[in-house]
């Protein structure tokens, strides 16, 4: 998947941009989520209706009603229910002085905070297609997706062990209740560290499953010595149920709790990387303040789908800036999304990409303006799908990661705090 251009000067990096905060204020409910301004080169879209309801004001007592599960449980697998972990955490974890069981205080406050993140998650996707878009949405959702792509795509042809990773084949059964096949990869000699040891969550782009990102993913695991979760998007290889904008966020939300709630593993450890179309999911994911990282990597983002659109059919852009607001089903609009974005932040883009024109990848970049720390790498000679084998691609990845400050596990903060 590579080229055989020169690579001189492989990378031209910009100067990286670091806010600092000169002191910790406490956020009320209300600030965590505010309304997101839509992309200028959207329309305004509100949500009609509401993703949960609620039969009491009373937030502690709302239930989360969502069908599950919709499709038939794999055998093949060992099943973690993602929503039982956040939901139902046993009581001996945070046992009280008194010796009272907090249970109930538990499952309500997880409760609570999957509701608000389910309904931020709901606030950034259409809910009404419209006649056009109910007209379109087989074509949409078969460009965008492209699931069902290559020819026998639900079969995956390899295994981790066959590039010598250990690893477990699980799935994730999400809050909708789909069922999402994984790869949960590892370093054996590190498997009594794992809470410590660095983690990267792998959201990969359209079409194919994650045994076809099997070689990428043993770059990561062999240069950043990192444990991996990647998982299929539902409708995508072995996993459950078809894709939708909706469907990814949540999928992506589902990947992140396995490792906070399933695995330990603590927050300053965690690495989101997103390419493409997991791009805007890496950026969807971390826009949410609750969801606490390490480090974000966006590889080949785009703006939105309209905008992807009217750069590949530019004789049709009349016509896209008067029905994108009413035809697009899924928007996977980013721009609103970066300025929210707090965590350090790398954005890579190849200069060759025939898909995702650079300009798009700087512009979220100069929004990302609230960010800890960010940096963009161009790769001269880089297209859509072999920027990993650039040169200094793993050299820049560490160069930023190693000049992040070092944060304090949570168990070194309560220690000091005692």
């Amino acid at each position: 998947m590579g080229n055989t251009l020169p690579q001189s000067n492989p990378t031209r990096p910009v100067a990286t941009t670091t806010t600092a905060t000169s002191s910790v204020t406490t956020k009320d409910e209300s600030s965590q989520y505010p309304k997101l301004k839509k992309s200028r080169s959207l329309r305004e879209y509100t949500r009609s209706t509401s993703l949960i309801n609620s039969s009491s004001s009373n937030s502690t007592k709302r239930n989360i009603s969502l069908p599950r599960p919709r499709s038939m449980a794999p055998t093949d697998a060992e099943i973690i229910d993602i929503r039982a972990l956040r939901c139902a955490l046993p009581s001996t974890e945070h046992p009280l002085d008194n010796g009272i069981s907090t249970t109930t205080t538990i499952n309500n406050e997880g409760e609570n905070q999957l509701l608000k993140q389910l309904d931020y998650i709901y606030s950034c996707v259409r809910k009404d297609k419209g006649l056009f878009g109910m007209m379109t949405e087989n074509i949409q959702s078969k460009h965008i997706f492209s699931n069902h792509e290559p020819e026998n795509t639900h079969t995956l042809d390899r295994t981790p062990e066959e590039f010598h990773m250990d690893y477990e084949s699980i799935y994730l059964q999400t809050l909708d209740g789909e069922f999402i096949h994984a790869y949960w990869i590892y370093h054996a000699n590190n498997i009594t560290s794992i809470p410590t040891t660095t983690t990267l969550l792998y959201l990969h782009g359209a079409g194919g499953n994650i045994s076809h990102r099997l070689e990428v993913v043993r770059l990561f695991y062999e240069n950043l010595h990192c444990n991996i979760l990647i998982i299929d998007y539902r409708g995508f290889g072995k996993s459950s149920g078809s894709p939708s904008e909706l469907g990814l966020y949540i999928d992506a939300q589902t990947a992140y709790d396995y490792l906070i709630y399933k695995q330990k593993i603590l927050p300053e450890h965690i690495i989101v990387f997103g390419t493409s179309l997991g791009a805007s999911v890496a950026i969807q994911l971390v826009s949410d303040p609750l969801n606490r990282v390490k480090v974000a990597i966006f590889e080949n983002a785009f703006i939105s789908v309209p905008e992807i659109a009217k750069y590949f059919l530019t004789y049709a852009k009349s016509v896209i800036g008067v029905t994108k607001s009413i035809g697009f089903i899924y928007l996977f609009d980013s721009l609103p999304k970066v300025r929210r974005i707090e965590c350090p932040c790398i954005y890579l883009t190849g200069l060759l990409d025939p898909i995702i024109p650079t300009w798009m990848t700087n512009t979220l970049y100069n929004e990302t303006r609230s960010a800890k720390k960010r940096h963009l790498f161009e790769y001269p000679f880089g297209k859509h799908n072999d920027l990993p084998i650039m040169p200094e691609y793993f050299d820049n990845l560490h160069s930023f990661i190693n000049e992040l400050p070092t944060i304090k596990s949570s168990t070194e903060q309560e220690s000091v705090l005692r």
